[in-house]
């Protein structure tokens, strides 16, 4: 009889990974609306809104922020969170940065969730995390991903192993994951959620997530964000 071994759930060995490029000039398409001191208020608050929901969920055992600024990882150190500042700039090079990093540490799994997807909450991860599990405990590997509100985009990408691919982020990453997946022979799952497909990339996302929390203009809802201890 064998003793004290225990078996490794999926969920103990997943790594959140959140990359954010840089607090120095985000957003820019919103510049027409917001101010950069403005812009700098918002992209916080989303990311902070963000790890806080991989926190609540206790579906992770690590969350690492990737980022090419050193702001970024003064700003998560501060929030209690890990980050890692890139070798090299690139999202897609942060990224693979970060899932060989998790890889090297023991992660079996890793999602990949932008810091700009507002609506995260605790229950939309768990429940994309469900839909990854059901495709792991039948292939054993693969990926599950969750697209944009065109489908075109990546918002959130479920990897098992953390590299089982080589990252496409960039116009039309939704298809070029899966295309590449299918050429290697990778089970793909997509899980659509109106949350995690809701991303703030343009004056309208931004007019939908304004008027979502309550407020009609701009101003009064980065007032209400820039205090407010979320």
């Amino acid at each position: 009889m064998f003793r004290g071994i225990k078996k490794v759930s999926l969920s103990t060995m997943i790594w959140a990974i959140t990359p954010i490029k840089s607090f120095k000039r985000p957003k820019s398409r919103l510049g027409d609306v917001l101010n950069l001191e403005e812009r700098r208020v918002l992209v916080k608050h989303m990311l902070k809104k963000i790890l806080l929901s991989q926190k609540k969920s206790k579906l992770f055992k690590e969350y690492m922020v990737v980022t090419e600024d050193k702001d970024v990882v003064k700003y998560v150190k501060d929030l209690g969170f890990n980050s890692l500042l890139q070798k090299k700039p690139g999202l897609n090079q942060g990224i693979t940065e970060a899932s060989l990093k998790a890889k090297k540490s023991g992660a079996k799994t890793i999602l990949i969730l932008h810091g700009d997807i507002p609506r995260t909450n605790a229950s939309i991860l768990k429940s994309v995390t469900k839909k990854h599990k059901t495709l792991i405990k039948e292939f054993k590997k693969g990926i599950t991903i969750s697209p944009d509100s065109m489908g075109e985009g990546t918002n959130c990408m479920i990897c098992t192993p953390p590299d089982i691919l080589k990252f496409k982020y960039g116009p039309g990453s939704c298809l070029a994951h899966m295309e590449l997946a299918h050429r290697e022979g990778i089970q793909v799952r997509l899980y659509r959620s109106k949350r995690l497909e809701f991303d703030i990339d343009r004056d309208s996302d931004l007019t939908k997530l304004i008027k979502k929390s309550g407020y009609t203009k701009a101003l009064d809802y980065i007032k209400s964000i820039q205090y407010d201890g979320t």
